[in-house]
């Protein structure tokens, strides 16, 4: 607790009785001191007896970079206050409103909001307290994601993937009883003995689902989580489900908006490092040359993806060119 400008006033006027008091007698002490004296006993103790106040914060969603939110704060402290709130990195104040303030998003990540400062007031304005009160709230920053013009491979990628006919032939066999008619393969069984027929087998079937994998060198971890996320994005908007692995965790193969903010929610909060899945169908990695996307034997840089970028132009292959691959 510690006096407020109009306190350091108050306790000059004090101080300067005093000094007129030892000259002309008790009375001038007694009818400018004891006012001021008074005030700040009442203040000392009002403010000594209030209850802890508090600050409830509520989250706000996440958003993407340049983006702003609104940050609501209730406070109860009892009388007269006023509430600082702190703001991390990656996060800037932009504007004070009635229940809070604003925020700009300027970077990808889970950034703090709070904890609080309040600094409450005696009646008088003589005295101020100030505590810190609360605990931090998140603020979730989305990477950003690019508009994507598929190129060849890619495009590709997404075609087989999304196709209507995903009941690949496999294989014949020797036909078993049992045998639904319609797998007998005609053609192949017209070429056998009279009876000997054969049935055709077909692949699993394929849901339409791409896995995505993600990796970066140190320092690169933005420039990946923003590629990843752009890749993933294009794939959920095809209807495609879609799967990710990058190296804080592993999403398996869905579809949707919840899917969605599921794949964004991981690539905010990851760093660099690899991810481990040699079976995933997109590879996404950062280094210092560079986001190379790798598919289907075929490599390139994540800029022949953007939305200015040729969608005519041909990829490299990997074995004709040496490329950055996880």
């Amino acid at each position: 607790m510690r006096p407020t400008r109009r306190g350091y006033g108050a306790l000059a006027v004090v101080a300067v009785a005093v000094l007129l008091a030892a000259q002309a007698g008790a009375r001038s002490l007694n009818a400018v001191a004891a006012p001021a004296l008074l005030a700040l006993g009442y203040g000392w103790l009002t403010l000594r007896r209030r209850d802890e106040p508090t600050v409830a914060r509520r989250t706000p969603a996440p958003g993407f970079p340049g983006e702003t939110r609104a940050v609501r704060l209730r406070v109860d402290a009892g009388g007269r206050a006023e509430t600082t709130d702190a703001v991390g990195d990656g996060l800037a104040r932009v504007a004070t409103t009635d229940e809070g303030y604003r925020v700009e998003l300027l970077s990808r990540g889970a950034h703090a909001l709070g904890p609080a400062t309040v600094r409450e007031r005696d009646a008088f304005g003589l005295l101020v307290r100030e505590r810190t009160v609360g605990s931090e709230t998140e603020a979730l920053v989305y990477p950003t994601v690019e508009p994507l013009t598929p190129n060849r491979a890619f495009r590709g990628l997404v075609e087989r993937a999304g196709s209507s006919d995903r009941e690949a032939f496999d294989s014949l066999r020797e036909y078993v009883p049992g045998d639904p008619l319609r797998d007998v393969h005609w053609k192949s069984s017209a070429k056998r003995q009279p009876g000997d027929l054969v049935v055709a087998q077909y692949a699993v079937r394929d849901e339409g689902g791409v896995t995505v994998a993600a990796s970066a060198a140190p320092g690169h971890a933005d420039a990946m989580a923003s590629a990843a996320a752009s890749v993933a994005v294009y794939l959920l908007d095809a209807g495609l489900a879609v799967g990710l692995a990058a190296p804080n965790g592993y999403l398996r193969q869905r579809r949707g908006e919840d899917h969605r903010d599921d794949v964004l929610d991981l690539l905010a909060r990851t760093a660099a490092g690899d991810a481990d899945d040699p079976e995933a169908d997109v590879f996404v990695r950062a280094t210092d040359d560079g986001v190379t996307v790798r598919t289907a034997g075929s490599a390139f840089p994540f800029a022949d993806l953007l939305g200015d970028a040729d969608p005519a132009v041909e990829p490299r292959d990997e074995k004709r060119q040496e490329v950055t691959a996880p």
